[in-house]
């Protein structure tokens, strides 16, 4: 599998600063071909110190790809599946469990940490993640708080995340629509986030990626205010992109929020998988 990639981060039309924080990264193996990874953080634009909270959770990320990845590809007794296929064998150890494991790891101690230096220093900051690995045509991804992550083919998109906000349960509980919770006041009030929790646990989603397909990764100050029109006629691309028109449509997108009137900082990572 090959991959085009793009992204755009802005500050947005009111705040100072930007706490929005992405990375992307790319390896070869001999095992897997090319590898893949990608993750944006949201500092929490409430609490103070956010770009402080994304950027450490983002180089902890870093970190893990040169270090604990080639662990987990490499380890012995490992299949070489992240389908859910695994060996029954005693002693065999999917690699997509190992993965699972070191990133539930990695974000707790993050966590730990933020939350120590936020009451060292009397402050609270926190951040979101969404982060994905593709390896071959298939994927591993993490989420917590309401950054969120899609797929887009043919202009369909799919949310692969699912929120971890106050209006997102009140919506799986049938007490709000989606419709009232874009206008509430706690649409961006958390269930957990990153150096805010005592304790987090981050969601996971596994699949298959199919080729010619977009993952687009991005944070609510990127989705909130699209229209799924919008959305899947702006960023929906075809098999011989080339990545300078990417990035060329997504910047439109970007200035299309900012239209709007988006307060948020605003990021987005497009990946095309090809």
């Amino acid at each position: 599998m090959e991959y085009k990639v793009c992204y755009c981060t802005d500050k947005g039309l009111v705040k100072a600063v930007n706490q929005d924080a992405i990375m992307v990264k790319v390896a070869g193996t001999t095992q897997y071909g090319k590898v893949l990874m990608a993750v944006l953080c949201d500092g929490m634009g409430g609490l103070s110190q956010g770009e402080v909270a994304s950027a450490d959770l983002i180089a902890a990320f870093a970190k893990w790809f040169k270090e604990g990845l080639p662990t987990a590809l490499s380890g012995k007794n490992k299949t070489e599946k992240l389908d859910g296929v695994t060996d029954q064998e005693e002693g065999s150890n999917d690699v997509r469990t190992e993965i699972q494991y070191q990133w539930t790891e990695l974000i707790n101690d993050v966590n730990k940490r933020l939350g120590d230096f936020g009451r060292a220093h009397d402050s609270k900051l926190g951040t979101t993640v969404v982060g994905i690995l593709l390896v071959g045509d298939q994927f591993i991804a993490v989420n917590v708080g309401d950054s969120r992550i899609y797929t887009l083919k043919d202009k369909k998109k799919e949310q692969l995340t699912h929120d971890q906000s106050v209006v997102q349960s009140l919506i799986d509980k049938g007490v709000m629509t989606r419709e009232e919770a874009e206008e509430s006041p706690q649409r961006s009030v958390l269930l957990q986030c990153v150096g805010a929790s005592e304790v987090v646990k981050p969601q996971f989603i596994y699949g298959q990626i199919e080729k010619n397909t977009s993952v687009i990764l991005c944070s609510d100050g990127f989705w909130r205010k699209l229209t799924e029109e919008e959305f899947t006629d702006g960023l929906d691309i075809s098999a011989d992109v080339i990545e300078d028109d990417m990035q060329k449509r997504l910047d439109v997108i970007l200035e299309l929020i900012k239209s709007k009137g988006e307060k948020d900082n605003i990021s987005a990572i497009q990946i095309f998988a090809c």
